[in-house]
Protein backbone atom coordinates (compact mmCIF):
# COMPACT_ATOMS: atom_id res chain seq x y z
CA UNK A 1 0.00 0.00 0.00
CA UNK A 2 1.80 3.55 -0.96
CA UNK A 3 2.08 6.27 1.05
CA UNK A 4 -1.27 8.43 1.90
CA UNK A 5 -1.63 11.48 0.60
CA UNK A 6 0.18 14.97 3.05
CA UNK A 7 -1.16 18.21 1.24
CA UNK A 8 1.72 19.90 3.09
CA UNK A 9 4.62 17.29 2.08
CA UNK A 10 3.28 17.76 -1.86
CA UNK A 11 3.39 21.62 -1.25
CA UNK A 12 6.26 22.00 -0.03
CA UNK A 13 7.82 19.99 -3.17
CA UNK A 14 5.42 21.18 -5.77
CA UNK A 15 4.66 24.76 -4.57
CA UNK A 16 8.23 25.88 -4.17
CA UNK A 17 8.99 23.90 -7.49
CA UNK A 18 6.24 26.43 -9.17
CA UNK A 19 6.95 29.36 -7.31
CA UNK A 20 10.54 29.11 -7.86
CA UNK A 21 10.40 28.61 -11.26
CA UNK A 22 7.30 31.40 -11.50
CA UNK A 23 9.60 33.90 -9.78
CA UNK A 24 12.48 33.34 -12.03
CA UNK A 25 10.80 33.82 -15.29
CA UNK A 26 9.30 36.66 -14.47
CA UNK A 27 12.54 38.23 -12.69
CA UNK A 28 14.34 37.40 -16.13
CA UNK A 29 11.47 38.99 -18.27
CA UNK A 30 11.69 42.08 -16.25
CA UNK A 31 15.57 42.76 -16.63
CA UNK A 32 15.20 41.62 -19.93
CA UNK A 33 12.99 44.01 -20.55
CA UNK A 34 14.69 46.92 -18.35
CA UNK A 35 18.17 46.60 -20.35
CA UNK A 36 16.44 46.64 -23.29
CA UNK A 37 14.21 49.90 -22.55
CA UNK A 38 16.96 51.90 -21.33
CA UNK A 39 19.57 51.37 -24.51
CA UNK A 40 16.99 52.18 -26.55
CA UNK A 41 16.03 55.13 -24.93
CA UNK A 42 20.07 56.09 -24.34
CA UNK A 43 20.03 55.68 -28.25
CA UNK A 44 16.74 57.48 -28.76
CA UNK A 45 18.19 60.38 -26.73
CA UNK A 46 21.35 60.20 -29.42
CA UNK A 47 19.78 60.50 -32.72
CA UNK A 48 17.33 62.99 -31.13
CA UNK A 49 20.95 65.61 -30.68
CA UNK A 50 22.63 64.37 -33.70
CA UNK A 51 19.45 65.06 -35.57
CA UNK A 52 19.26 68.53 -33.60
CA UNK A 53 22.28 69.06 -34.82
CA UNK A 54 22.21 68.07 -38.75
CA UNK A 55 19.52 70.00 -39.36
CA UNK A 56 20.92 72.90 -39.27
CA UNK A 57 24.00 71.87 -41.65
CA UNK A 58 23.67 71.30 -45.59
CA UNK A 59 23.62 66.95 -44.13
CA UNK A 60 20.85 66.70 -47.80
CA UNK A 61 23.92 67.78 -50.15
CA UNK A 62 26.77 65.62 -47.95
CA UNK A 63 24.35 62.37 -47.68
CA UNK A 64 23.88 63.03 -51.70
CA UNK A 65 27.48 63.51 -52.21
CA UNK A 66 27.59 67.19 -53.85
CA UNK A 67 27.94 68.88 -50.52
CA UNK A 68 30.55 71.71 -50.57
CA UNK A 69 34.39 71.28 -49.36
CA UNK A 70 32.87 73.95 -46.64
CA UNK A 71 29.90 71.61 -45.66
CA UNK A 72 31.73 68.82 -45.90
CA UNK A 73 34.10 70.08 -43.50
CA UNK A 74 31.65 71.19 -40.96
CA UNK A 75 29.66 67.97 -40.97
CA UNK A 76 32.74 65.79 -40.60
CA UNK A 77 33.84 67.78 -37.54
CA UNK A 78 30.50 67.45 -35.97
CA UNK A 79 30.81 63.73 -36.69
CA UNK A 80 34.79 64.08 -35.09
CA UNK A 81 33.45 65.70 -31.99
CA UNK A 82 30.88 62.83 -31.73
CA UNK A 83 33.92 59.85 -31.98
CA UNK A 84 35.82 62.11 -29.33
CA UNK A 85 33.18 61.66 -26.74
CA UNK A 86 34.64 60.03 -23.58
CA UNK A 87 32.66 56.34 -24.54
CA UNK A 88 32.77 56.17 -27.71
CA UNK A 89 35.28 53.81 -29.43
CA UNK A 90 34.59 54.09 -32.93
CA UNK A 91 31.41 56.24 -35.31
CA UNK A 92 30.77 55.58 -38.53
CA UNK A 93 28.28 57.40 -41.48
CA UNK A 94 26.47 55.33 -43.90
CA UNK A 95 25.33 56.65 -46.63
CA UNK A 96 21.33 55.80 -48.01
CA UNK A 97 22.79 52.98 -50.30
CA UNK A 98 25.02 51.58 -47.12
CA UNK A 99 28.59 52.99 -48.05
CA UNK A 100 30.74 54.20 -45.52
CA UNK A 101 30.94 58.18 -46.22
CA UNK A 102 32.79 58.83 -42.77
CA UNK A 103 34.69 56.89 -39.99
CA UNK A 104 36.31 58.16 -37.20
CA UNK A 105 38.93 54.55 -38.77
CA UNK A 106 39.72 56.19 -41.99
CA UNK A 107 40.48 52.57 -43.17
CA UNK A 108 36.62 51.90 -43.60
CA UNK A 109 35.84 54.74 -45.78
CA UNK A 110 34.26 53.33 -49.05
CA UNK A 111 33.20 50.11 -47.95
CA UNK A 112 29.82 49.29 -48.02
CA UNK A 113 27.86 46.71 -46.29
CA UNK A 114 25.55 43.96 -47.61
CA UNK A 115 25.15 41.74 -44.37
CA UNK A 116 24.63 43.95 -41.72
CA UNK A 117 20.98 43.62 -40.37
CA UNK A 118 21.12 46.57 -37.77
CA UNK A 119 22.06 48.94 -40.25
CA UNK A 120 19.76 47.58 -42.64
CA UNK A 121 16.73 48.35 -40.20
CA UNK A 122 18.03 51.93 -39.04
CA UNK A 123 17.69 52.38 -42.87
CA UNK A 124 14.25 52.06 -42.81
CA UNK A 125 13.62 54.10 -40.84
CA UNK A 126 13.98 52.05 -37.25
CA UNK A 127 16.64 52.60 -34.52
CA UNK A 128 18.95 50.05 -33.83
CA UNK A 129 20.69 48.44 -30.90
CA UNK A 130 23.22 46.13 -29.92
CA UNK A 131 25.20 45.16 -26.85
CA UNK A 132 28.01 42.35 -25.66
CA UNK A 133 31.09 42.08 -24.77
CA UNK A 134 34.09 43.42 -27.22
CA UNK A 135 36.78 40.70 -27.73
CA UNK A 136 38.76 40.80 -30.43
CA UNK A 137 38.14 36.98 -31.40
CA UNK A 138 34.11 37.53 -31.66
CA UNK A 139 34.32 40.02 -34.20
CA UNK A 140 37.39 41.64 -36.46
CA UNK A 141 36.81 44.67 -36.18
CA UNK A 142 37.08 44.61 -32.68
CA UNK A 143 40.93 44.62 -33.01
CA UNK A 144 40.99 47.86 -33.71
CA UNK A 145 39.25 49.37 -30.77
CA UNK A 146 43.00 48.85 -28.87
CA UNK A 147 43.72 46.64 -25.95
CA UNK A 148 42.36 48.98 -23.21
CA UNK A 149 38.45 49.05 -24.68
CA UNK A 150 39.19 44.74 -24.75
CA UNK A 151 36.96 42.76 -22.23
CA UNK A 152 34.70 46.05 -21.86
CA UNK A 153 30.61 45.74 -22.87
CA UNK A 154 29.84 47.78 -25.07
CA UNK A 155 26.78 49.62 -27.09
CA UNK A 156 26.33 50.01 -30.54
CA UNK A 157 23.65 52.12 -32.11
CA UNK A 158 22.50 52.67 -35.54
CA UNK A 159 20.82 55.94 -36.07
CA UNK A 160 18.48 57.24 -38.95
CA UNK A 161 19.21 60.56 -40.15
CA UNK A 162 15.93 61.97 -41.53
CA UNK A 163 15.39 64.88 -44.34
CA UNK A 164 14.05 68.10 -42.96
CA UNK A 165 10.03 67.71 -43.18
CA UNK A 166 9.71 64.31 -44.45
CA UNK A 167 10.66 60.45 -43.14
CA UNK A 168 12.65 59.67 -45.77
CA UNK A 169 16.45 58.53 -44.29
CA UNK A 170 19.07 60.41 -45.69
CA UNK A 171 21.89 58.25 -43.89
CA UNK A 172 22.59 56.56 -40.99
CA UNK A 173 25.57 57.22 -37.92
CA UNK A 174 27.23 54.24 -36.13
CA UNK A 175 27.63 54.61 -32.88
CA UNK A 176 30.29 52.35 -30.65
CA UNK A 177 30.55 53.01 -27.15
CA UNK A 178 31.51 51.83 -23.80
CA UNK A 179 28.91 53.22 -21.60
CA UNK A 180 30.65 52.13 -17.77
CA UNK A 181 28.17 54.48 -15.85
CA UNK A 182 25.08 53.16 -18.29
CA UNK A 183 25.76 49.62 -17.20
CA UNK A 184 26.52 50.44 -13.97
CA UNK A 185 22.81 51.86 -13.43
CA UNK A 186 21.43 48.88 -15.18
CA UNK A 187 23.41 46.67 -13.70
CA UNK A 188 22.16 48.06 -10.38
CA UNK A 189 18.37 48.23 -11.83
CA UNK A 190 18.91 44.09 -12.57
CA UNK A 191 19.85 43.39 -8.62
CA UNK A 192 17.02 44.94 -7.40
CA UNK A 193 14.81 43.51 -9.99
CA UNK A 194 15.91 39.91 -8.54
CA UNK A 195 16.13 40.86 -5.04
CA UNK A 196 12.76 42.21 -4.92
CA UNK A 197 11.37 39.48 -6.91
CA UNK A 198 12.98 36.96 -4.68
CA UNK A 199 11.95 38.52 -1.39
CA UNK A 200 8.08 38.75 -3.21
CA UNK A 201 8.63 34.78 -4.07
CA UNK A 202 10.04 34.21 -0.71
CA UNK A 203 7.14 36.06 1.21
CA UNK A 204 3.83 34.69 -1.28
CA UNK A 205 5.53 30.59 -0.43
CA UNK A 206 5.35 31.32 3.39
CA UNK A 207 1.90 32.66 3.12
CA UNK A 208 1.17 29.78 1.00
CA UNK A 209 2.59 27.33 3.07
CA UNK A 210 1.26 28.67 6.26
CA UNK A 211 -2.08 28.99 4.41
CA UNK A 212 -1.86 25.02 3.10
CA UNK A 213 -0.48 23.91 6.10
CA UNK A 214 -3.44 25.13 8.38
CA UNK A 215 -6.08 23.76 5.54
CA UNK A 216 -4.33 20.59 6.20
CA UNK A 217 -4.68 20.99 10.05
CA UNK A 218 -8.06 22.08 9.69
CA UNK A 219 -8.77 18.98 7.26
CA UNK A 220 -7.24 16.52 9.92
CA UNK A 221 -9.52 17.90 12.40
CA UNK A 222 -12.70 17.20 10.06
CA UNK A 223 -11.75 14.18 9.16
CA UNK A 224 -11.16 12.85 13.09
CA UNK A 225 -14.56 14.38 14.12
CA UNK A 226 -16.47 13.04 11.19
CA UNK A 227 -14.75 9.56 11.49
CA UNK A 228 -15.90 10.13 15.38
CA UNK A 229 -19.45 11.06 13.96
CA UNK A 230 -19.67 8.03 12.00
CA UNK A 231 -18.56 5.71 14.63
CA UNK A 232 -21.35 7.63 16.96
CA UNK A 233 -24.02 7.04 14.14
CA UNK A 234 -22.86 3.51 13.81
CA UNK A 235 -23.26 2.62 17.55
CA UNK A 236 -26.62 4.92 17.47
CA UNK A 237 -28.24 2.54 14.44
CA UNK A 238 -26.76 -0.63 16.30
CA UNK A 239 -28.19 0.34 19.50
CA UNK A 240 -31.73 1.50 17.57
CA UNK A 241 -31.59 -2.07 15.85
CA UNK A 242 -31.23 -3.78 19.41
CA UNK A 243 -33.83 -1.48 20.87
CA UNK A 244 -36.49 -2.14 17.60
CA UNK A 245 -35.49 -5.66 17.38
CA UNK A 246 -35.49 -6.82 21.10
CA UNK A 247 -39.18 -5.22 20.87
CA UNK A 248 -41.11 -8.09 19.12
CA UNK A 249 -40.11 -10.86 20.93
CA UNK A 250 -40.84 -9.06 23.83
CA UNK A 251 -44.15 -8.49 23.01
CA UNK A 252 -44.89 -12.07 21.80
CA UNK A 253 -43.90 -13.29 25.53
CA UNK A 254 -45.91 -10.47 26.92
CA UNK A 255 -48.89 -11.87 25.11
CA UNK A 256 -48.11 -15.59 25.78
CA UNK A 257 -47.76 -14.95 29.34
CA UNK A 258 -50.87 -12.51 29.69
CA UNK A 259 -52.41 -15.78 27.87
CA UNK A 260 -51.39 -18.18 30.11
CA UNK A 261 -52.64 -16.48 33.31
CA UNK A 262 -55.78 -16.46 32.73
CA UNK A 263 -55.72 -19.93 30.87
CA UNK A 264 -57.28 -22.71 32.91
CA UNK A 265 -56.57 -25.99 30.83
CA UNK A 266 -53.13 -27.17 32.08
CA UNK A 267 -52.12 -28.09 28.46
CA UNK A 268 -52.99 -24.91 27.02
CA UNK A 269 -51.17 -23.06 29.62
CA UNK A 270 -47.89 -25.31 28.94
CA UNK A 271 -47.90 -24.73 25.22
CA UNK A 272 -47.94 -20.29 26.53
CA UNK A 273 -45.03 -21.10 28.50
CA UNK A 274 -43.38 -23.06 25.37
CA UNK A 275 -44.11 -19.56 23.42
CA UNK A 276 -42.75 -17.80 26.06
CA UNK A 277 -39.28 -20.16 25.73
CA UNK A 278 -39.18 -20.12 22.67
CA UNK A 279 -39.15 -16.60 22.36
CA UNK A 280 -36.37 -16.53 24.80
CA UNK A 281 -34.23 -18.56 22.75
CA UNK A 282 -35.09 -16.42 19.64
CA UNK A 283 -34.15 -13.51 21.77
CA UNK A 284 -30.94 -15.11 22.68
CA UNK A 285 -30.18 -16.13 19.45
CA UNK A 286 -30.68 -12.56 17.78
CA UNK A 287 -28.32 -11.25 20.46
CA UNK A 288 -25.87 -13.77 19.85
CA UNK A 289 -26.03 -12.71 15.93
CA UNK A 290 -25.63 -8.97 16.40
CA UNK A 291 -22.62 -9.74 18.45
CA UNK A 292 -21.20 -11.65 16.21
CA UNK A 293 -21.63 -8.96 13.50
CA UNK A 294 -20.78 -6.03 15.45
CA UNK A 295 -17.36 -8.56 15.76
CA UNK A 296 -16.92 -8.91 12.24
CA UNK A 297 -18.13 -12.70 13.03
CA UNK A 298 -20.96 -12.56 10.74
CA UNK A 299 -22.23 -15.84 9.13
CA UNK A 300 -21.58 -15.52 5.32
CA UNK A 301 -25.26 -15.76 3.38
CA UNK A 302 -26.42 -19.16 2.63
CA UNK A 303 -29.74 -21.18 1.93
CA UNK A 304 -32.30 -20.85 4.27
CA UNK A 305 -35.86 -22.37 3.79
CA UNK A 306 -38.75 -19.98 3.35
CA UNK A 307 -41.39 -21.97 4.08
CA UNK A 308 -39.89 -22.89 8.17
CA UNK A 309 -39.08 -19.47 8.63
CA UNK A 310 -42.57 -17.91 8.14
CA UNK A 311 -44.54 -21.04 10.05
CA UNK A 312 -41.39 -19.67 13.33
CA UNK A 313 -42.45 -16.04 12.46
CA UNK A 314 -46.05 -17.37 12.64
CA UNK A 315 -46.14 -19.51 15.83
CA UNK A 316 -43.92 -16.58 17.38
CA UNK A 317 -46.73 -14.31 16.80
CA UNK A 318 -49.45 -16.27 17.37
CA UNK A 319 -50.48 -14.90 20.87
CA UNK A 320 -50.21 -11.79 20.02
CA UNK A 321 -52.63 -11.92 16.82
CA UNK A 322 -55.23 -13.97 19.04
CA UNK A 323 -54.66 -11.20 21.77
CA UNK A 324 -55.64 -8.71 18.97
CA UNK A 325 -58.45 -10.81 17.36
CA UNK A 326 -56.54 -10.93 14.00
CA UNK A 327 -56.44 -13.91 11.88
CA UNK A 328 -52.91 -14.44 11.37
CA UNK A 329 -53.10 -16.61 7.80
CA UNK A 330 -49.99 -18.63 5.63
CA UNK A 331 -50.41 -19.83 2.49
CA UNK A 332 -46.65 -21.31 2.04
CA UNK A 333 -46.76 -23.81 -0.59
CA UNK A 334 -43.07 -25.26 -0.78
CA UNK A 335 -40.52 -22.68 -2.49
CA UNK A 336 -36.91 -23.35 -3.01
CA UNK A 337 -34.27 -21.75 -0.65
CA UNK A 338 -33.28 -18.75 -0.43
CA UNK A 339 -30.06 -16.77 -0.23
CA UNK A 340 -29.61 -14.94 3.20
CA UNK A 341 -29.05 -15.47 6.89
CA UNK A 342 -31.87 -17.40 9.01
CA UNK A 343 -31.40 -14.64 11.84
CA UNK A 344 -31.33 -11.23 9.99
CA UNK A 345 -34.14 -12.46 7.26
CA UNK A 346 -36.12 -13.81 10.27
CA UNK A 347 -35.87 -10.45 12.00
CA UNK A 348 -36.76 -8.20 8.72
CA UNK A 349 -39.76 -10.73 8.43
CA UNK A 350 -40.78 -10.14 12.47
CA UNK A 351 -40.95 -6.19 11.77
CA UNK A 352 -43.08 -6.72 8.69
CA UNK A 353 -45.51 -8.88 10.48
CA UNK A 354 -45.50 -7.30 13.60
CA UNK A 355 -46.60 -3.74 11.98
CA UNK A 356 -49.32 -5.59 9.63
CA UNK A 357 -50.57 -6.97 13.25
CA UNK A 358 -50.53 -3.64 14.95
CA UNK A 359 -51.88 -1.92 11.79
CA UNK A 360 -55.25 -4.47 11.40
CA UNK A 361 -58.42 -3.55 13.17
CA UNK A 362 -59.68 -6.06 15.95
CA UNK A 363 -61.56 -8.85 13.12
CA UNK A 364 -58.85 -7.92 10.25
CA UNK A 365 -56.15 -10.41 9.07
CA UNK A 366 -53.24 -10.56 7.86
CA UNK A 367 -52.52 -13.21 4.94
CA UNK A 368 -48.78 -14.42 4.61
CA UNK A 369 -48.43 -15.87 0.98
CA UNK A 370 -44.80 -16.99 -0.48
CA UNK A 371 -44.72 -17.86 -4.49
CA UNK A 372 -41.65 -18.26 -7.16
CA UNK A 373 -41.78 -16.13 -10.10
CA UNK A 374 -42.01 -17.14 -13.96
CA UNK A 375 -38.04 -17.54 -14.58
CA UNK A 376 -37.67 -19.48 -10.99
CA UNK A 377 -34.50 -17.65 -9.88
CA UNK A 378 -36.75 -15.02 -7.24
CA UNK A 379 -38.69 -16.15 -4.01
CA UNK A 380 -41.76 -13.83 -3.42
CA UNK A 381 -43.39 -13.22 0.16
CA UNK A 382 -46.01 -10.87 0.45
CA UNK A 383 -47.65 -9.82 3.60
CA UNK A 384 -51.09 -7.85 2.87
CA UNK A 385 -53.03 -6.72 5.46
CA UNK A 386 -56.61 -5.42 5.94
CA UNK A 387 -55.88 -2.27 7.72
CA UNK A 388 -56.95 1.56 6.99
CA UNK A 389 -54.23 1.43 4.05
CA UNK A 390 -51.47 4.65 3.73
CA UNK A 391 -51.45 7.40 1.50
CA UNK A 392 -49.55 8.17 -0.90
CA UNK A 393 -47.29 10.92 1.06
CA UNK A 394 -47.63 8.45 4.01
CA UNK A 395 -46.02 5.43 1.70
CA UNK A 396 -42.86 8.08 0.99
CA UNK A 397 -42.34 8.96 4.35
CA UNK A 398 -42.96 5.49 6.17
CA UNK A 399 -39.64 4.28 4.15
CA UNK A 400 -37.63 6.85 5.67
CA UNK A 401 -35.91 5.86 9.40
CA UNK A 402 -37.63 7.17 12.44
CA UNK A 403 -40.69 8.04 10.47
CA UNK A 404 -44.01 6.38 12.30
CA UNK A 405 -47.28 6.50 11.44
CA UNK A 406 -47.88 4.77 15.15
CA UNK A 407 -48.01 6.76 18.05
CA UNK A 408 -45.01 4.81 20.29
CA UNK A 409 -43.50 3.32 17.03
CA UNK A 410 -39.89 4.04 16.33
CA UNK A 411 -40.14 4.14 12.58
CA UNK A 412 -37.26 2.05 11.93
CA UNK A 413 -38.62 -1.71 11.27
CA UNK A 414 -39.57 -1.12 7.56
CA UNK A 415 -36.37 0.68 6.92
CA UNK A 416 -34.20 -1.80 8.84
CA UNK A 417 -36.23 -4.89 6.73
CA UNK A 418 -35.44 -2.79 3.49
CA UNK A 419 -31.72 -2.70 5.04
CA UNK A 420 -31.28 -6.64 5.59
CA UNK A 421 -33.31 -7.53 1.70
CA UNK A 422 -30.82 -5.47 -0.02
CA UNK A 423 -28.04 -6.77 1.56
CA UNK A 424 -29.06 -9.96 -0.10
CA UNK A 425 -29.52 -9.20 -3.55
CA UNK A 426 -33.15 -8.34 -3.15
CA UNK A 427 -36.23 -5.82 -3.40
CA UNK A 428 -38.50 -5.13 -0.95
CA UNK A 429 -41.97 -2.70 -2.31
CA UNK A 430 -44.33 -1.29 -0.16
CA UNK A 431 -47.86 -0.82 -1.91
CA UNK A 432 -50.70 0.27 -0.17
CA UNK A 433 -53.79 2.54 -0.83
CA UNK A 434 -56.13 4.38 1.32
CA UNK A 435 -59.05 1.98 3.13
CA UNK A 436 -57.86 -1.09 1.32
CA UNK A 437 -54.76 -2.56 3.47
CA UNK A 438 -51.05 -2.62 2.76
CA UNK A 439 -48.94 -5.27 1.21
CA UNK A 440 -45.08 -5.31 1.68
CA UNK A 441 -43.62 -7.67 -0.80
CA UNK A 442 -40.22 -9.45 -0.55
CA UNK A 443 -38.20 -11.12 -3.82
CA UNK A 444 -35.08 -12.69 -2.45
CA UNK A 445 -33.14 -14.92 -5.01
CA UNK A 446 -33.16 -18.65 -4.94
CA UNK A 447 -30.08 -20.40 -3.52
CA UNK A 448 -29.17 -22.01 -6.39
CA UNK A 449 -29.27 -18.94 -8.46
Amino acid sequence: MGQPFNLVRWFAGLGLLWVSVSAIGLASLLTSFLSAHMLQRDAEVSADFIRSEVIVKPAAEYFAGNASPAGTQQLEAFFGSIAQMPDVVRANVYSADGVILWSSTPALIGHRSTTNHELQRALAGGIAVEDGVISAGTKPEYASFGAEAQGNRYMEAYLPIWAEGSRRVMGVVEIYRVPSSLFRTIDQGVQMVWAATLASAGLLYATLFWMIRRADQLLRSQREQLIEAETLATVGTFASAVAHGVRNPLASMRSSAELAIGEQDPGIRREMLGDILREADRLEGWVRDLLLGARGEALAPGAVAVTALLEEAVRSFGALARQQDVRLILRAPPVPAVRAEAGPLGRAMDNIIANAIQAVARGGEVVIETAVDRTGSMVEIRVADTGPGLSPELVRRVSRPFYSTKPQGTGLGLALARRIVVSYGGTLVLDSVTGRGTTVTIRLRTAAE
